[in-house]
C-alpha cells in the first residue's frame, strides 16, 4: 500500500487531470470544428451529428482541431504513472492529456500547446493529439490507431540494449487492440524480454463503436498469454487498483522480467472528439458509471482511511483550480509561433500568408457552406447526403454493392439516408485497417462491389499493403482473369487545425501505384457522380473527399447523374492563365479568380480524376492563355501538381507555354497545429492571385 505523501500525489495529479480537462470544455472551438453550425436545437439534443456533443455556447474559441477529453479515465493514467520515473517514458494516444498530466507536464506548457503558442510543449506545433517532454518522458501522443505501440517497444529496446533499468509504457486504447502491430509487439517484446508494459484503456468505445460490435471476446488483456506475456485485468475506476497491477508490473520489467499486459475496465464520461457529452450511448448505462467516478471513490477512501479529510481535499482541488486559471492567462499572452520557424529538408523557407492576421481564432477556418458552383435544379442538399443517395442508388440497383469501414455508427447519423443504408448493406468494422481492406479486396475479387470506408487518409498507411501491392496489382497479376471493383473512399485535407496525423493529402501516393484510379471531387455535384461511376467501374478506385467540402451544399436536380472519368470540368473560362486545382483548392482559384477580374483572365480547370487525367483540356485551355498555373493543398514535392505539369509538356504543352509552368501547394513540411503555422504552409486564396500576378508579369 503506498504511503499517505503518495496517496495524496495520486489524488492531486487526478484533480490535474480532471478539473483541466473540465476547462477544455469550455475553451474549445465547436463553431470552427464543426463548421458553424450549432444551432439551440444542437444543444437541446436533436437528432444528427452534431449533437454527439452538448456544446458550450459561450466558447472563446482559444482551442481548435480535435480534442479528445479524458475524463473518466483519470484512475488509470494516475495508477501507472505515480511508479514512473522522468527517465522511463510513455506513449500515449489520441486522448493522451490525462497521460502527460499524469507523467508530470506541467499545466502552463499542457494549456499553452492547445492554444497553439511557442510556449506549448510542442511549441505549438502538435496540439491536443500530439504532446511530446524528453525531459518528462513523454514520448508523444499519437494520431494513428495503435501507431504509439512499436515505439515503446523501441525505447525498452533501447533500455535493454545499454543496461538501464528504465521501463517504457504503451498505453493504448480498446480500439488500438483490433489492429495487428499488437500481436506482432507483443511476440518481439516477450522474444526479447523488453521492459515494457501494454496499458489497454477498455472504456468500451473506439470512437463511436461500441466494444461488443468489435471485439469477439469481452477481455481483451488474454491475447497476451499466448506470448507468454502476464495478462491482468483491472477495475479502471480504482485508482488502487490500477496502482497495485502497475507497480508489480514496473518492478518485473526493471528486474529483467519482461513485459506485462494490463487491460484497465473504465470510461469515458465525454464524446469521442470535442468537449461534450456523448450522445450515442445508453444514458442509463453512463449514470451507472457515474456512480463509480474514479475521482469520487479515491476522495472516499481516503477519507475513511483517514489519509485526507473533506476539507483538505476541497483545499487541495482548489489549489489546482487556481493554478489551471493562472496557466490559461499567462498562455493567451504567449505568442503564436512564427511561420519561419517551420523547416523544410531542402531549406524551402515557408512564407506567411498574404492575408495573415495579427491575432488567430481557431474559427478562423471559414466553414464551407455551399460550393461556388450550382447546377440547374430545384433543391440545395449537402455533400454527406448526396453521397449517401449515391450508395443507397447504387445498392438499389446493384446487389452485389456493399459498404465496409470503421466508425460508420450514430457520427454518420447526419442524414437519415444513412440509416436506411444501415438497414441494407453496411457493414461497422473493428479499427482494424489492413483486415477490413483485405475483405474489400479478396469479396472485389470474387464477385462482389465493395465500398471500403476509411476513417481519415492518414490511416491508408496502415493498409497500404493492401491498396497498393494486393489490390492494385491483382487484375495485372491474374493476367486480366480477375477484375478488382473496389472503391477506397477516405476523406482527406487540411484546415481544421488537426496536425499531421489527421490532416493528410496523400492522393499522390495512389497515383504512383499501377492499377489504382483516383477520384477528388470539388463539389457535392461532382461527389455523387464520381462515386457513382467509382462503384460502376470495374477497377479499383480511390475516391478522396476534403474535410471541409464534406460540410458543403450545392443546388442539384432529382435523380440520378454520372460524372464520367478522365474528364475535367471548366470552372471559369479565361484568356489570360489557366489554373488547374483540385479538390478544396478549387474553391480558393475561384476566389483568386473573382478577385481580379477586371484586372486577369483567369481560366480554372477542375481535373476531377487525378488518374485517368485529362489533358487534353487543359492543352486546350493553354492555347488560349499560354500560362500554367497547379494548386493543390498536398505537398509540392512529387505532388499530383507536378505530374500534371509533366504530362502537359509531354503531350505537347510546352511550345504553348509563354512563360514556365509554376505548381503552388502546401509546403513540404508535416503539418503543423497551431493555426498561424497551419495557414502558412497551405495555399490561400491571396497567395493564388499573388502567383498568378506574378506569372503574368513574366
Amino acid at each position: 500500500m503506498p504511503d499517505a505523501d503518495h496517496l495524496r500525489d495520486m489524488l492531486l495529479r487526478m484533480y490535474r487531470i480532471r478539473l483541466f480537462e473540465e476547462q477544455l470544455k469550455h475553451l474549445y472551438d465547436y463553431r470552427g470544428f464543426y463548421g458553424g453550425e450549432l444551432t439551440d436545437d444542437h444543444a437541446a439534443g436533436g437528432e444528427d451529428l452534431l449533437t454527439c456533443m452538448l456544446y458550450d455556447f459561450a466558447s472563446e474559441g482559444m482551442i481548435g482541431g480535435a480534442v479528445h477529453l479524458y475524463i473518466g479515465e483519470e484512475a488509470v493514467a494516475v495508477g501507472v504513472c505515480s511508479e514512473l520515473r522522468d527517465t522511463d517514458f510513455i506513449t500515449s494516444y489520441h486522448r493522451g492529456h490525462g497521460h502527460a498530466i499524469a507523467k508530470g507536464l506541467d499545466l502552463r506548457g499542457m494549456i499553452a500547446e492547445l492554444m497553439g503558442r511557442e510556449t506549448g510543449h510542442s511549441r505549438g506545433c502538435g496540439g491536443s493529439m500530439h504532446i511530446y517532454n524528453y525531459a518528462k518522458g513523454m514520448l508523444g501522443g499519437n494520431g494513428i490507431i495503435g501507431g504509439q505501440i512499436p515505439l515503446a517497444l523501441g525505447v525498452a529496446f533501447k533500455a535493454k540494449f545499454l543496461g538501464e533499468d528504465n521501463v517504457a509504457v504503451a498505453f493504448f486504447g480498446d480500439g488500438a487492440a483490433n489492429q495487428g502491430t499488437l500481436g506482432e509487439c507483443l511476440n518481439l517484446a516477450s522474444l526479447w524480454q523488453l521492459p515494457v508494459l501494454f496499458v489497454c484503456e477498455n472504456n468500451l468505445w473506439a470512437a463511436t463503436t461500441a466494444a461488443e460490435v468489435a471485439h469477439c471476446c469481452p477481455d481483451l488483456a488474454p491475447r497476451a498469454e499466448p506470448y507468454g506475456i502476464p495478462a491482468h485485468i483491472v477495475d479502471g475506476q480504482d485508482v488502487l487498483a490500477v496502482n497495485a497491477v502497475a507497480r508489480e508490473a514496473v518492478e518485473r520489467a526493471r528486474s529483467g522480467g519482461g513485459p506485462t499486459m494490463i487491460e484497465a475496465k473504465t470510461f469515458r464520461y465525454v464524446g469521442h472528439a470535442g468537449a461534450g457529452q456523448g450522445a450515442h450511448r445508453d444514458p442509463e448505462a453512463v449514470a451507472e458509471w457515474m456512480k463509480r467516478d474514479p475521482l469520487m471513490l479515491f476522495e472516499t477512501h481516503l477519507q475513511r482511511e483517514g489519509v485526507m479529510t473533506a476539507d483538505e481535499q476541497q483545499k487541495l482541488r482548489a489549489g489546482v483550480q487556481r493554478e489551471i486559471e493562472r496557466a490559461i492567462e499567462q498562455a493567451c499572452g504567449d505568442p503564436f509561433p512564427a511561420p519561419e520557424t517551420l523547416e523544410t529538408l531542402d531549406g524551402t523557407p515557408v512564407a506567411t500568408p498574404a492575408d495573415a492576421h495579427d491575432s488567430y481564432e481557431f474559427r478562423s477556418v471559414a466553414p464551407v457552406r455551399r460550393t461556388l458552383e450550382t447546377v440547374e435544379g430545384a433543391r440545395t442538399v449537402g455533400w454527406g447526403q448526396l453521397v449517401a443517395e449515391a450508395l443507397r442508388e447504387e445498392m438499389e440497383r446493384d446487389e452485389r454493392v456493399y459498404l465496409i469501414g470503421e466508425d460508420l455508427g450514430p457520427v454518420r447519423e447526419r442524414e437519415n439516408l444513412w440509416g436506411q443504408l444501415r438497414d441494407r448493406r453496411v457493414f461497422q468494422t473493428p479499427i482494424s485497417e489492413s483486415a477490413f481492406v483485405g475483405i474489400g479486396t479478396g469479396s472485389a475479387a470474387t464477385g462482389l462491389r465493395p465500398v471500403v470506408e476509411i476513417m481519415y487518409m492518414d490511416f491508408v498507411a496502415v493498409c497500404f499493403d493492401q491498396i497498393v501491392n494486393q489490390c492494385a496489382p491483382l487484375k495485372l497479376m491474374s493476367g486480366g482473369r480477375i477484375n478488382v471493383p473496389m472503391v477506397i473512399k477516405t476523406p482527406a485535407g487540411c484546415g481544421s487545425r488537426e496536425a499531421a496525423h489527421h490532416s493528410g493529402h496523400h492522393e499522390a501516393w495512389f497515383m504512383h501505384a499501377p492499377g489504382l484510379k483516383v477520384a477528388i471531387p470539388s463539389n457535392a455535384y461532382d461527389a455523387k457522380g464520381l462515386l457513382k461511376t467509382a462503384i460502376r467501374d470495374d477497377d479499383p478506385v480511390l475516391f478522396v473527399e476534403h474535410r471541409l467540402l464534406r460540410r458543403s451544399e450545392i443546388q442539384v436536380p432529382e435523380g440520378e447523374w454520372l460524372v464520367p472519368f478522365g474528364e475535367a470540368a471548366v470552372r471559369r473560362e479565361g484568356t489570360d492563365i489557366t489554373v488547374v486545382a483540385t479538390s478544396y483548392a478549387v474553391t480558393k482559384a475561384l476566389r483568386a479568380a473573382r478577385a481580379l477580374e477586371g484586372e486577369v483572365s483567369v481560366e480554372v480547370i477542375d481535373p476531377r480524376t487525378l488518374v485517368p487525367l485529362d489533358v487534353a483540356t487543359i492543352l486546350g485551355s493553354l492555347e488560349k492563355t499560354g500560362r500554367l498555373l497547379v494548386v493543390h493543398e498536398a505537398p509540392t514535392r512529387a505532388g499530383a501538381g507536378a505530374e500534371i505539369v509533366r504530362r502537359v509538356m509531354e503531350d505537347g504543352g510546352f511550345g504553348l507555354l509563354k512563360t514556365a509552368p509554376n505548381v503552388l501547394a502546401r509546403a513540404d513540411t508535416p503539418m503543423p497545429y497551431s493555426p498561424p503555422l497551419e495557414d502558412s504552409t497551405l495555399p490561400q486564396a491571396t497567395d493564388i492571385a499573388a502567383a498568378i500576378r506574378w506569372m503574368i508579369a513574366q
